[in-house]
């Protein structure tokens, strides 16, 4: 009886030991296949541009074909929704913007949790929002304009590319820490924002730098401050606004690959460390760097810390400003 019962065993494990090894020829080592990249925006934007240059930085380290699919409509969350109930096996990730801890400040309902349901592989980039003006408005420096929205109250108006974005919310901001009586006008993209400042329509706006950058550099429009912690290479002489006086002033879109909420960790740290070694280069820097941003490239760990930080940070702005809504 014994002897029969270790042939059996015997048996058992021979056929696990088959099954295994097939199992793991069909399916082998991550990656085997195509790798798609989810963009919840649509082509040409900031975050289409960025998520392409990790694709391609991707395909070249784990020699697989990484393609970019958009997937833009309702504020991001149809395309951030999709990756949310895909499949954790690191073949669908999402690169996407700061709307993905924005929008449940600013929309009733999402279909997807931030933080539950996605996990960080690093957050590529930082772009900060600049506060720009006419040239010749109020002095042109940040202190001439708080100083005449103070002396002028409900004189001064402020646009933004929509109602409930990060460049409106900036402007709230600024409203309550300086207590400055202004009129929030939204449009329906940042360049009929900023055309109407040069048009005097409305005096000011945040925007990002790609979106003024013509206006800029044709001296149309001046930039009085950014809302980061250090200057911009794109914009070295325009000072921060804690180097105006505002200190914690911090606002613009983060630029990050996620995964699925359960991609295994070896799979998360490969995507990470192709990405991180990719970012030493000095023509990866400058790619990010033309897009008015700063290159961050931080730990899954990391990023996941500064995802909840993130939501936690607009809820309590909302909370501040009173219910606003999202384009």
């Amino acid at each position: 009886m014994t002897k029969r019962w270790l042939n059996t065993f015997i048996s058992i494990a021979a056929l696990s030991f088959t099954v295994g090894a097939s199992a793991q020829a069909q399916t082998g080592p991550y990656p085997n296949k195509p790798i798609k990249i989810i963009v919840p925006f649509a082509a040409g934007g900031s975050t289409d541009i960025l998520a392409r240059m990790a694709a391609e930085t991707l395909s070249s380290s784990l020699k697989k074909p990484v393609v970019v699919e958009n997937k833009a409509g309702a504020s991001g969350n149809i395309g951030m929704e999709f990756v949310a109930r895909a499949a954790p096996d690191g073949y669908t990730l999402l690169f996407t913007s700061t709307n993905l801890t924005l929008n449940p400040a600013v929309i009733s309902k999402v279909p997807y949790d931030p933080v539950k349901d996605f996990a960080g592989v690093t957050m590529l980039a930082f772009a900060p929002l600049l506060l720009i003006t006419r040239p010749d408005f109020a002095g042109g420096n940040l202190s001439s304009l708080i100083n005449y929205g103070v002396d002028h109250p409900g004189e001064l108006n402020f646009s933004s590319s929509g109602a409930g974005g990060a460049p409106h919310l900036a402007g709230e901001m600024l409203k309550i820490r300086k207590n400055i009586d202004m009129t929030h006008v939204p449009y329906g993209g940042a360049a009929p924002a900023i055309t109407d400042i040069v048009a005097g329509q409305v005096q000011m706006t945040f925007t990002t730098y790609v979106s003024a950058q013509a206006m800029l550099t044709a001296n149309r429009l001046k930039a009085l401050a950014v809302a980061s912690k250090n200057r911009l290479p794109v914009l070295p002489n325009v000072p921060t606004f804690a180097e105006e006086g505002l200190d914690d002033f911090e606002i613009g879109t983060m630029f990050g690959l996620l995964a699925p909420k359960g991609t295994p960790q070896p799979v998360i740290q490969m995507l990470h460390d192709a990405i991180k070694n990719a970012s030493a280069a000095p023509e990866f820097q400058q790619k990010i760097i033309q897009q008015g941003a700063s290159v961050v490239v931080n730990t899954p760990t990391e990023y996941d810390t500064y995802l909840r930080e993130d939501v936690s940070k607009w809820s309590k702005l909302i909370k501040q400003i009173g219910k606003v809504s999202a384009n």
